[in-house]
């Protein structure tokens, strides 16, 4: 089984709702296929929870606030045993994004904002434009490599998680390098050099999720 480059376990919840599964060391990050009409009832968990859509409409409501999430242009964060739930109340199937993880429940910032919208930014790694927002335990950032653009191999203090979103990149971490398409994912531990490119002639979508340094496990 590879770090670097886990394989997604994937859980049939019910008939409504399927999920695939991809364990990051303390890290869980998920994609949920959820039908026209589903529901997730309001529940909790011990781990922060960050959510995006990806496609499709979902309305999520968290303690109570309810917000339709807009595709690829925001995230949320329900913090630990935070009631949180979500509805699909349009006809086409839904694609969400969930990154579950224990952190310090005295994370700095503003723990009562709940909905991050991203704004254009510069992607630090590749120098291409992108779009990003930071809350208070993660940073989330989606940008585009062109055909034939290059990931430049480079080490951080800080934890990440990249999802190719339509096209392809091959991607190299630490010793390991795979090839990844639409819905594969690959994840680099801090200081472990990382890079990749895109091999095709169309454009690729690289999601990154990056764990903040301050969110540090809580004892």
């Amino acid at each position: 089984m590879s770090r670097f480059f886990p394989q997604a376990q994937t859980i049939k919840l019910n008939a409504d709702v399927e999920l695939s599964i991809f364990q990051c060391q303390d890290t869980v990050f998920q994609l949920s296929s959820i039908a026209p009409g589903a529901c997730f009832e309001l529940h909790q968990h011990p781990e922060s929870q960050l959510g995006m859509i990806l496609s499709g409409c979902l309305e999520i409501n968290i303690n109570g606030s309810k917000t339709m999430l807009e595709t690829l242009q925001e995230f949320y964060i329900a913090g630990a045993n935070i009631p949180h739930g979500a509805v699909n109340h349009s006809p086409e199937m839904a694609v969400g994004l969930d990154v579950k993880r224990i952190t310090n429940s005295l994370a700095p910032g503003n723990i009562d904002e709940i909905i991050f919208k991203l704004s254009p930014n510069k992607d630090e790694s590749t120098g291409f434009p992108c779009r990003s927002a930071v809350g208070y335990w993660c940073e989330t950032v989606i940008t585009q490599i062109p055909a034939g653009g290059k990931i430049p191999n480079h080490q951080s203090a800080i934890e990440q998680i990249g999802l190719v979103l339509n096209g392809q990149l091959i991607m190299t971490v630490g010793e390991e390098q795979q090839q990844l398409q639409d819905g594969e994912i690959y994840y680099a531990p801090t200081n472990v050099v990382h890079g990749g490119y895109n091999p095709t002639k169309e454009e690729a979508t690289l999601i990154k999720v990056l764990i903040l340094p301050y969110s540090e496990l809580a004892a």
